[in-house]
C-alpha cells in the first residue's frame, strides 16, 4: 500500500531532520570540549587539589602550623595576616590552599612579593604534587631568596642550647636556636636562626606578666653564629650545648625555604608555649613533615622539653658537643692554678703587673707562666665584654699579654671538664607520693609540679646551685586529724646561688610564692599566702660544695594572723653538696622576726637528703625541726618522686 503524496515528502525531510540534529549535538559537544580546555589553568590545578584533598596533607598543616585548638578545630599559630592568602587562612586550610594556587598566576606584583617567591616552600610542595607547569606561570626570578641560599650554603643543622640564665627572666629556663651549616669546616662563619619576642623591655617582672599573656610580638631572624655566641657564651657566660641533627640537605633546604616564607611574620610570644623553642620545632617539622614533635608536649614548654622530643623523634645525629663560656674556662683555669699565679694574673688584668715579667721568669715552672697569662687574657676580654675595659686600654693591654705569651710557645689543651649533658637529665615534671610524722602524727602526702627543677632534685643535666619550679602543690591526710588538707601551693619559686671568687662577684637571689598551711600551736593550723626573698651571696667550700646566704623579707597574708597580716626579716643560710654521684644534701638554717600584724619569730633547721635511683626516680629523706613563738614542732618525712 502506498502512503498518500504528501506524505512521502514529510518521511523524507525527518531522515535529514535527524540527521542535522546529530550533527547540531556533535557541534555542540565539540564546543563544550572546547569550553572545559579553556577553563582557566589556575582553575584546573585548584580543582585537582580539593579533590586530592592535599589541604589535609600533613606536609600543608606544617607549612601553615595549622594545629588543633578548641575542640581539636585546626588554626594556624601565625597571627600575621600576610603570611595568608585568604581572610579565612588562619582557620581554614582548604580555603588557603585554593587561594594560595590562584596566588601564583598573580601579575599585579613581581620579585620577591611575588607568592612564587613569598610562599617560595609552598610553591615547590605544590609544584610537585600539582605536576605545575611552570611555562604557564609568570616567570619571578626570587632574587632575595636566591641571594639568601647563595649566602647559607645550606648542608646541615645544628639545635644550639644555651643554658639558663638565671639574671634574666626571659632565659631561666634556658634559650634553644639553630644553626644552618654550609659545607665550610668553620662553625663560626655559620648562621643561626633564632625565635625570640620583639621587645626592649628591661624590667623583668613586667617582661614576665607581658610574656605570659601574649603581649609580645615574636619573629624569626637570621644572625650570624659569632654573634650569638658572643652574645651567650661571653656576654652571658652561658654554656653552650650543640646536638647535630640527621636533616638530608634537601630537607635542610626545605626548612631554609620556610624561613624565607616566615621573614618579618609575626605570632604572638607566649612565655610557657608557644615560646622561643616551641616555634624551633615548628622548623623542623617543616624540614621533616613526617614527624610531629609537638605532639604530646606539655601545656606549657620549655627547652628541656624540646631537646627532649628531638631526641625522641631520632633526629639527633651523634653524642651533644660543648661549648664552654668565657666565665666557665676562666674558673677552670683559675682551679689548676696557684693561688700566687691568680693573684698575678688579676694583677696583669688590672695593668698593675707587665706580663714581660711572668714570661721571663726562670723563677716560675713554664706550664705554670702559661696558665698565668692564659688566665690573665681570658680575664681580660670578659672585663672589656662586660664594657668594664676601655677599647683602647684593653687592646693595649691584650697585645702585651699576647706578645708576652707568644714567648711561650704551646702548652698543653685545655680540657674543660663538664657535667652531663641536659637532655640527659631529669624530666621537667615530677609526681610524688610520700609519708612522714609530724610531733608524733602520722600522714601521708602526694604532690605534684608541672615544672622544672629544685635543689633537692638530682643535680645531673642541671645548673648547680640554680632552681626554678612552678606550681608546686602538695596534699596531706593526717591520721590523727583524719582529714586532707592542701600542705602547699607554691607558684613560683626561683632560686640562683651563684659562687664568688676572685674573678666574679656575682649576687646570689631568691624569690618564692605561695600558699602554705602552718602550724603554730599545738595541733592548731592556718593557711596563708607568703611572699618572701632576697639577695644573698655564695663561697665554694668542701671542693664542689656551696656555702649560701640570704636576706630574707618576708610578708605573710591570711585571715588566721592578726590584723591578717605579718611582716618580717631574717636572714637565711646553709651549704648545698652533692657528695657522691647519687647522693646529694643540704643543710639550711633559718631565723626570721615578724614585727608589724602578727607579731612573732621562727626558727628553723633542716635537711634535706636526695637519693638518685636512675633518670626517672630519687627518693628523698628529710627532717625539719622548728621554733615558732616558743612553740616546737619536729617533721620527719620521705618520699618517692617520679619524673617525666
Amino acid at each position: 500500500m502506498r502512503l498518500p503524496v504528501f506524505i512521502q515528502p514529510c518521511g523524507l525531510f525527518s531522515r535529514a531532520a535527524w540527521l542535522l540534529l546529530f550533527q547540531g549535538l556533535a557541534l555542540l559537544f565539540a564546543f563544550a570540549a572546547s569550553f572545559a580546555d579553556e577553563l582557566p589553568y589556575s582553575e584546573s590545578l585548584v580543582n585537582e587539589a580539593v579533590s586530592r584533598r592535599l589541604f589535609e596533607k600533613r606536609e600543608w598543616r606544617a607549612l601553615l602550623h595549622y594545629k588543633p585548638s578548641v575542640f581539636n578545630r585546626l588554626r594556624s599559630l601565625i597571627d600575621d595576616p600576610v603570611f595568608f592568602t585568604s581572610k579565612d587562612g588562619k582557620t581554614d586550610p582548604r580555603k588557603e590552599m585554593e587561594e594560595t594556587v590562584r596566588s601564583f598566576f598573580r601579575t599585579d606584583v613581581s620579585g620577591d612579593a611575588h607568592p612564587q617567591c613569598r610562599f617560595i616552600g609552598r610553591f615547590e610542595w605544590l609544584s610537585r604534587e600539582l605536576n605545575i607547569k611552570k611555562e604557564l606561570l609568570p616567570q619571578e626570578d626570587c632574587k632575595g631568596y636566591k641571594e639568601l641560599v647563595d649566602v647559607l650554603k645550606p648542608a646541615s643543622a645544628v639545635l644550639v642550647f644555651p643554658v639558663s640564665h638565671m639574671n634574666s627572666p626571659a632565659s631561666m629556663f634556658g634559650h634553644t636556636f639553630l644553626r644552618i651549616d654550609s659545607p665550610s669546616e668553620s662553625k663560626l662563619f655559620s648562621y643561626a636562626v633564632n625565635y625570640s619576642a620583639s621587645t626592649d623591655e628591661t624590667n623583668g617582672i613586667l617582661f614576665a606578666f607581658r610574656g605570659i599573656f601574649g603581649f609580645y610580638n615574636g619573629y624569626y631572624s637570621i644572625l650570624p653564629y659569632y654573634e650569638k655566641i658572643k652574645e651567650y657564651n661571653n656576654l652571658e657566660n652561658r654554656d653552650i650545648w650543640e646536638y647535630k641533627l640527621n636533616l638530608t640537605v634537601e630537607e635542610v633546604k626545605r626548612m631554609v625555604r620556610h624561613i624565607w616564607e616566615l621573614k618579618d611574620t609575626y605570632s604572638y610570644y607566649y612565655f610557657f608555649d608557644e615560646n622561643c623553642s616551641y616555634n624551633l620545632l615548628l622548623l623542623l617539622e617543616a624540614a621533616r613533615p613526617e614527624v610531629n614533635l609537638t605532639e604530646g608536649l606539655p601545656g606549657w614548654v620549655i627547652p628541656m622539653d624540646t631537646v627532649k622530643a628531638i631526641e625522641d623523634a631520632r633526629m639527633m645525629e651523634e653524642e651533644a658537643g660543648y661549648r664552654p663560656s668565657r666565665a666557665t674556662r676562666i674558673r677552670y683555669i683559675e682551679s689548676i692554678t696557684g693561688v700566687d699565679a691568680q693573684d698575678m694574673a688579676e694583677k696583669i688584668a688590672k695593668n698593675e703587673t707587665d706580663p714581660a715579667g711572668v714570661s721571663d721568669s726562670a723563677a716560675i715552672e713554664r706550664e705554670e707562666r702559661i696558665r698565668t697569662l692564659d688566665l690573665s687574657a681570658e680575664y681580660m676580654q670578659y672585663l672589656y665584654a662586660k664594657k668594664r675595659l676601655a677599647k683602647d686600654d684593653y687592646m693595649k693591654r691584650y697585645l702585651k699579654v699576647l706578645s708576652a705569651r707568644s714567648k711561650l710557645g704551646l702548652g698543653e689543651e685545655y680540657r674543660i671538664p663538664h657535667g652531663v649533658a641536659p637532655e640527659k637529665g631529669h624530666g621537667t615534671s615530677r609526681v610524688y607520693a610520700g609519708a612522714g610524722v609530724k610531733r608524733g602524727s602520722a600522714y601521708q602526702t602526694l604532690g605534684v609540679r608541672p615544672a622544672n627543677h629544685d635543689l633537692s632534685d638530682p643535680i645531673d643535666g642541671y645548673l648547680p646551685g640554680a632552681a626554678i619550679s612552678f606550681l608546686d602543690t602538695e596534699l596531706r591526710y593526717n591520721y590523727t586529724e583524719r582529714k586532707f588538707s592542701l600542705e602547699k601551693l607554691t607558684l613560683v619559686e626561683i632560686v640562683s646561688i651563684s659562687e664568688i671568687d676572685r674573678f666574679f662577684k656575682p649576687v646570689s637571689w631568691k624569690v618564692a610564692t605561695g600558699v602554705y598551711r602552718e602550724e603554730y600551736a599545738r595541733r592548731r593550723h592556718r593557711t596563708v599566702f607568703d611572699l618572701n626573698g632576697g639577695p644573698g651571696a655564695s663561697v665554694r667550700v668542701l671542693s664542689d660544695g656551696l656555702l649560701y646566704a640570704f636576706l630574707e623579707p618576708d610578708i605573710k597574708i591570711g585571715s588566721g594572723l592578726d590584723k591578717g597580716y605579718s611582716i618580717g626579716a631574717g636572714l637565711s643560710a646553709g651549704i648545698l653538696k652533692q657528695i657522691t654521684g647519687r647522693w646529694g644534701a643540704e643543710l639550711k638554717l633559718r631565723a626570721v622576726t615578724y614585727a608589724a600584724g602578727d607579731k612573732t619569730s621562727v626558727v628553723s633547721g633542716e635537711l634535706n637528703q636526695r637519693f638518685t635511683i636512675n633518670r626517672t626516680t630519687a627518693l628523698k629523706l628529710s627532717v625539719k625541726r622548728e621554733k615558732y613563738s616558743g612553740f616546737y614542732s619536729t617533721d620527719v618525712a620521705a618520699s618517692w618522686n617520679l619524673y617525666f
